[in-house]
């Protein structure tokens, strides 16, 4: 969808001011600027943990944001969050989780920091689209991207990894953005060069290309694995399926197929797997995840009946136990195991459906001939980038149980405007729905 010309009457389109405050709402709860808002130098010695309360201020402000959004547009924010399931269970089975957790006030009080990692993006969607028609993703992922280079340009010890770093000196050289972390930015990167790729694919507009080119590099100076397959494997499958919608099918199919067979046959005879996995930051054990894992199913009493509760599990029992045993990691490396930890057989559980759902989708959307063609290839493209992110983040990473990370705010967007897009979910105020139903029939 076009940036820039929404093709709606001026007054109803988003204010500047408005739209500035979704995005500074939306990149704070993403995860973004909380080093500066917590008062934290990477580079300075471990002095403890200290409250912050700006970051807190901050936070709250956020949180009665959204508030306000939902009071005042309860039916659009319910309709979101209904078209958002499985995924928005994910808060509600941490907030319950705190009645049998491990430490209550713990868990309650990280529940509803993952909560507002729901709502505020919830919130930002239905503003947006009850008033503006460009792809909302797609341009707070550009406002990402350039703050981002700001940063690592000007202020490089929060925008780039160092061997001074305290924590993750390990990692040095690789951005990190706005972020506190490299796969934090390498995600948003992989999203928006997937986003970016389908956009110079169909529209092939020159400013399009140029956000491809810089958040590929971006990526790459990030470094993170997952980032990678997230960028990879959304470019393959847009191409493909791009390919085998246009005319002269059976001549690109073939050609596509020889190609692809020549690239899988070069690649896993030259090449061992370990040396592959070596490629995304990865080895055999998947850097000690595998390993860890089994400490933890092995030595660690969990009760997989309800588990132990939402971040408190962890960090009171599973976490502690890993430790004494030398694996030194903030959670489980895994959102499967995290889930495992604190809710029982029915975190895991809940995880899969989520993938499964969002695999449905990717295949319903493929198949379907009933919406216009520019509107199914936003959607398929979407769809598949939603796709191989929960595949990558959860299997090896424990973002989407995380707290002020990209992942779950993202993906609840990506989500949303899938429906949006599809006429399967509307946000907008009544008058302005046939404007919208008229541009999305429009080749973009």
């Amino acid at each position: 969808m076009d940036s820039h010309d929404t093709g709606l009457p001026p007054h109803h389109r988003t204010s500047m001011v408005t739209r500035l405050f979704i995005f500074a709402f939306c990149i704070v709860s993403l995860g973004g600027y909380r080093l500066q808002l917590a008062g934290i130098d990477p580079t300075q010695s471990y002095q403890g943990f200290r409250a912050s309360y700006l970051l807190y201020a901050v936070d709250i402000v956020c949180i009665c944001w959204a508030v306000f959004i939902f009071l005042t547009n309860c039916d659009a924010f319910i309709r979101v969050l209904r078209t958002s399931l499985p995924l928005t269970l994910l808060p509600l089975l941490a907030l319950v989780s705190s009645i049998i957790s491990v430490s209550p006030e713990l868990t309650f009080f990280e529940s509803v920091k993952y909560i507002s990692a729901f709502i505020v993006p919830v919130s930002a969607v239905i503003l947006w689209y009850s008033g503006r028609y460009s792809q909302f993703s797609y341009d707070l992922l550009k406002i990402i991207l350039y703050l981002s280079i700001f940063t690592i340009f000007f202020f490089p010890k929060y925008g780039v990894h160092s061997s001074f770093d305290l924590f993750q000196s390990t990692h040095a050289g690789s951005w990190r953005g706005i972020f506190g972390h490299r796969t934090d930015f390498g995600y948003c990167c992989a999203i928006l060069t997937g986003l970016s790729f389908s956009n110079v694919v169909y529209r092939k507009k020159l400013t399009d290309f140029f956000v491809l080119c810089v958040s590929v590099f971006c990526l790459y100076m990030a470094g993170s694995g997952g980032a990678y397959i997230v960028a990879i494997a959304s470019a393959v499958v847009t191409l493909f399926y791009f390919t085998m919608r246009n005319e002269l099918k059976s001549l690109k199919f073939s050609i596509v197929v020889i190609l692809s067979s020549i690239i899988l046959f070069v690649t896993f005879t030259l090449f061992t797997p370990e040396y592959l996995l070596s490629l995304i930051g990865e080895d055999s054990s998947f850097t000690g995840r595998m390993p860890l894992w089994s400490y933890i199913l092995e030595n660690v009493s969990i009760n997989y009946v309800y588990g132990l509760g939402y971040i408190a599990g962890f960090d009171l029992v599973a976490g502690p136990s890993a430790q004494l045993a030398g694996f030194n990691v903030p959670n489980s490396q895994g959102a499967y195991m995290e889930a495992l930890i604190a809710f029982g057989v029915f975190g895991p559980l809940l995880i899969f459906l989520i993938t499964m759902k969002h695999f449905l989708i990717m295949i319903r959307l493929y198949a379907d001939d009933k919406l216009a063609k520019n509107v199914k290839f936003t959607c398929f493209c979407i769809s598949v980038i939603a796709f191989v992110l929960i595949l990558t983040s959860t299997v090896v990473e424990s973002y989407i149980l995380q707290t002020n990370k990209i992942l779950v705010g993202l993906l609840l967007i990506l989500t949303t405007e899938i429906s949006v897009f599809s006429g399967n979910l509307i946000v907008a105020p009544s008058k302005t729905r046939e404007t919208f139903k008229t541009l999305m029939v429009k080749d973009v």
